[in-house]
């Protein structure tokens, strides 16, 4: 009962209620006005570096915007819409219009979801994807404080009721299971045999040859360290700002233990081991933003 009712605790106020507040400002991020969205999106960018280049009172529709960053020039595009399932047809547009105005790559941003064959197509040509998986971590901060504050209790309130529920049903299984053991019948008084035949000798065991562990996905081992990194102390949020960076937003960049702590984590996932970490202080800090790598090769 305590094993099956902790680790659905654990899932519920954990993973799930994260997933239920996206889900819903996700959905709270569709219904606000185009200009509104491409607002947000390049308020979070300024957080990052990004200028832009455009005057946002100009642009209109799905127009693409001109940010500069680090002495390059970017395009993005936003597709507004919960309905958007983006595929390379989107990724070869965006790519073309990098390629004829010689930027430095491109973000493509909705709402909706980009599919894995836009993912790969994008990994190629420069573009960097944010769908509403890891739209909504970035955005969030730039929702009126009422209207998050809503979306955070309704999650909280359906993990509370799942919680509940969890236990109930743990409670049920214990009970069950302990009916269902049979219980330890009294000590047997007949003696045991003054002696017993040797037992025959073991065959030779034969050489077994026992196949590695499946290698577990790039692309979920990228979540579940986003995912566990986050969980850490003086971690606001991680996610992926490119294939081979995790942006972290930490309260103190400059705290050894909690790098130590992200490192820990990173060394973890085989194929990870080299990624760029982007340790991000929170807005309005006077600290730097720092990179290191956890191992370089």
């Amino acid at each position: 009962m305590l094993v099956v009712g902790g680790l659905s605790t654990a899932w519920f106020m954990g993973v799930q209620r994260r997933r239920d507040e996206s889900a819903a400002g996700i959905e709270a991020l569709s219904g606000i006005s185009w200009r509104s969205f491409i607002g947000m999106v390049l308020q979070a960018l300024r957080v990052r570096g990004y200028t832009p280049v455009v005057d946002l009172e100009s642009a209109s529709g799905d127009q693409d915007y001109v940010l500069e960053h680090d002495g390059g020039r970017w395009l993005l595009a936003c597709k507004h819409g919960a309905s958007f399932v983006l595929g390379r047809n989107a990724v070869q547009a965006l790519a073309a219009d990098v390629n004829l105005q010689g930027a430095a790559g491109g973000l493509l941003v909705t709402q909706g979801r980009i599919d894995n064959e836009a993912r790969g197509l994008a990994a190629q040509r420069r573009i960097e994807l944010h769908d509403g998986r890891t739209l909504w971590p970035e955005l969030r901060e730039f929702l009126p404080a009422g209207q998050l504050q809503e979306i955070q209790g309704r999650a909280a309130q359906q993990a509370r009721q799942r919680t509940l529920l969890s236990w109930l049903l743990a409670l049920v299984a214990g009970i069950g299971t302990f009916l269902l053991v049979p219980q330890p019948g009294p000590a047997s008084a007949t003696p045991a045999p003054a002696t017993q035949a040797a037992p025959a000798a073991a065959a030779p065991a034969e050489d077994v040859v026992i196949a590695p562990p499946p290698r577990i996905p790039v692309e979920r081992q990228r979540n579940d360290l986003a995912s566990a990194v986050t969980t850490l102390p003086d971690v606001d949020r991680a996610l992926w700002a490119t294939q081979s960076t995790l942006q972290v937003y930490v309260t103190r960049p400059d705290d050894d233990a909690t790098v130590d702590a992200i490192c820990a984590l990173v060394l973890r996932q085989p194929d990870l081991t080299s990624s760029r970490i982007q340790l991000t202080p929170p807005p309005g800090s006077d600290l730097a933003t720092r990179f290191l790598q956890c191992r370089s090769f």
